[in-house]
């Protein structure tokens, strides 16, 4: 595999002197939410004279790219992708699912023609740790832990191409730290390998907690993916000069897992941006946005629910009242968004569309009278909508509790923080909100201060960098080895 640039903007002498190798699945022109975090902080790393070269996944493998987002980057920034891999166990379960498929159409038409009247119970999408067990209650419990390491292989089977591609660009002297940013995680070990054969210092970017995660997708729910998880954490924190948390919850608990190590953990949040958000002019319906992914344990249910009661009393109809999702926000089972609104009685007052790339999901949000986080069982991570929410003139709804990550963040704000299950306070809430909007009261942006800003983060983050690494430009001793000699031989 060929190190050859898809995007290069050139940068100054500075740059070119003083680069940063940064490891990161998700990067643009990706739309995941986790490709927005450096594409973003480039910009300061470029303030300061840093030049910055990306492994990521290849563009060829996104399924929704939006090249727009390439032109945000700044001088000074390479990106290189890495294709990825599919497994020899995932071809063959790819052909037996497709012998398989039709004889499963049939049964499932039978099933449903013969036993309509009985009540379906999707699968949960996704399990707490507090939920699993090393011991299996059913049959799919028996499937799960051969998941879970599957799941590792194929992170280690990218991670393995990643690093033999970042020891091409390596260039002694020149390359000053590799920075490893996960989710996915197992970019961490490609980080920890690069690290060692190099000598260049490894800085640890968690977007989201790794073995202390808790809640992971259904199918990979099983202790054996912590233990996993955990073994690969220790391994990547060992080699690591400086580990980012992205909460002051998250850095805590570090420091109690790996006390020895307390003085490499660092919290950096994401922090909003100084985007130009779009202004709209017709605001008179009161609609109650969300844009994202409904996916883990991010239900509304509860919210419907106290809508209903606020929609009820206050005899509101569907052009006076309502919700309105963009993203990854339908299933195809009785846990669709629809089907959800249906059994709580507003299906009239809920629409839900596809994702739309950043510019127009920003419109989209400029729309709302009130944007709301939908709750989540990991206290320890801050939904990066959180931060995007803050720039709009909208009312803030956190369903989430006061003493998480994302209720200690909106302590003292102005956001409307509720614990998730409380219907009472919910519904209390979108009352006096929209009484509030129909006598013509507007909330001011939360952005007002500075210290949620990703500009103040980023200045926590580059003040670590440059404190374990020296200032860009600065003589350091050679690395250990040349760009000529150096493997993917795993340490």
């Amino acid at each position: 595999m060929q190190a050859v640039p898809y995007f290069q903007a050139d940068g100054n002498p500075a740059q070119e002197q003083s680069r940063l190798l940064l490891l990161s699945y998700h990067f643009p022109p990706s739309q995941a939410t986790g490709a927005l975090r450096w594409q973003k902080l480039t910009r300061y790393a470029a303030a300061r004279s840093w030049g910055v070269d990306v492994v990521t996944l290849d563009p060829e493998c996104l399924r929704d790219a939006d090249p727009r987002r390439l032109a945000d980057l700044p001088a000074g920034v390479r990106v290189y992708g890495v294709p990825a891999i599919e497994l020899r166990v995932d071809r063959v379960e790819n052909i037996v699912w497709g012998w398989c498929r039709p004889l499963v159409g049939r049964l499932r038409t039978r099933t449903s023609d013969t036993s309509a009247h009985i009540r379906h119970h999707p699968r949960p999408m996704s399990f707490g740790r507090h939920e699993v067990r090393w011991y299996p209650r059913a049959g799919r419990d028996l499937l799960r832990p051969y998941y879970a390491m599957l799941d590792f292989d194929r992170g280690d089977e990218w991670a393995d191409r990643a690093t033999s591609l970042a020891l091409q660009l390596v260039q002694p002297g020149v390359h000053r730290a590799v920075i490893s940013c996960g989710p996915p995680h197992m970019v961490h070990d490609a980080g920890r390998r690069i690290s060692q054969l190099t000598g260049l210092p490894l800085i640890m970017d968690l977007r989201d907690p790794w073995s202390f995660n808790q809640r992971i997708p259904e199918a990979i729910a099983h202790p054996l993916w912590w233990r996993l998880a955990q073994r690969h954490e220790r391994r990547a924190v060992a080699q690591a000069t400086l580990v980012v948390a992205n909460t002051e919850l998250a850095r805590r608990e570090f420091v109690r897992r790996y006390p020895e190590w307390r003085e490499r953990f660092l919290s950096v949040m994401n922090g909003y941006d100084r985007d130009t958000i779009p202004e709209m002019s017709d605001r008179s319906r009161f609609i109650i946005a969300y844009a994202g992914s409904i996916y883990l344990d991010r239900d509304p249910r509860l919210l419907f629910r106290a809508a209903a009661r606020v929609i009820a009393e206050l005899e509101l109809s569907p052009d006076e009242f309502g919700f309105e999702f963009i993203g990854h926000v339908e299933r195809d089972d009785e846990l669709s968004l629809h089907a959800i609104a249906r059994e709580e009685g507003i299906e009239g007052y809920v629409s839900a569309g596809p994702p739309r790339p950043r510019r127009e999901a920003m419109e989209f949000l400029s729309r709302a009278a009130m944007l709301v986080s939908l709750p989540q069982d990991s206290d320890m991570a801050i939904p990066s909508k959180i931060f995007e929410y803050m720039q709009f003139d909208a009312w803030l709804l956190a369903l989430v509790h006061p003493d998480s990550a994302t209720g200690l963040l909106l302590q003292g704000t102005d956001a409307d923080v509720v614990a998730p299950h409380d219907v009472n306070a919910i519904a209390a809430v979108l009352h006096r909100r929209y009484l509030e909007h129909a006598r013509g009261i507007r909330p001011r942006p939360i952005a007002r201060d500075e210290r949620f800003s990703r500009a103040h983060q980023a200045a926590l983050l580059f003040d670590a960098i440059e404190e374990c690494v020296g200032q860009p430009g600065a003589t350091l001793a050679p690395s250990l080895g040349t760009a000529a000699t150096l493997t993917s031989v795993r340490p």
